[in-house]
């Protein structure tokens, strides 16, 4: 039963990185920016009373030096209605706290990390200009 659980956990925080991929992707375009990679960092899976939670890090990097992230989180007490990707903060980083990372052009370079190291790469990241969905 809690393989199943974290399975499930596991599948639906990968839908809400592909809903959040979407996304990026169309802030991309609408800002004449074209996505030249994807990196995703696991940062936290906790299981507590019977509760699972994971939590990410969407990270697209751009042409020339920006790069753009997306927060995810999913619980299993959740699982039924996915947040809408369309609702989470695209953050801007500076480029300096992503250095360090490897971003696939073709699919998505994936890492683990602490919620530590991850908070560091969105430390002092400022919301992105204009992030109004397309009507």
């Amino acid at each position: 039963m809690k393989d199943d659980l974290r399975t499930a956990v596991r599948s639906a925080l990968m839908l809400l990185r592909e809903h959040a991929r979407q996304r990026l992707s169309q802030y991309a375009t609408r800002h004449r920016m074209r996505p030249t990679g994807w990196h995703f960092m696991i940062d936290a899976s906790s299981g507590a009373g019977g509760k699972l939670t994971e939590s990410g890090l969407v990270l697209m990097k751009t042409s020339g030096t920006l790069y753009f992230a997306i927060r995810i989180s999913i619980a299993s007490d959740g699982l039924n209605k996915l947040p809408d990707a369309s609702t989470l903060e695209i953050l801007q980083l500076d480029e300096a706290r992503v250095a360090h990372l490897i971003f696939s052009r073709d699919g998505w370079t994936e890492t683990r990390a602490v919620k530590k190291q991850s908070d560091k790469i969105v430390e002092n990241a400022m919301p992105a200009p204009d992030q109004l969905d397309d009507a």
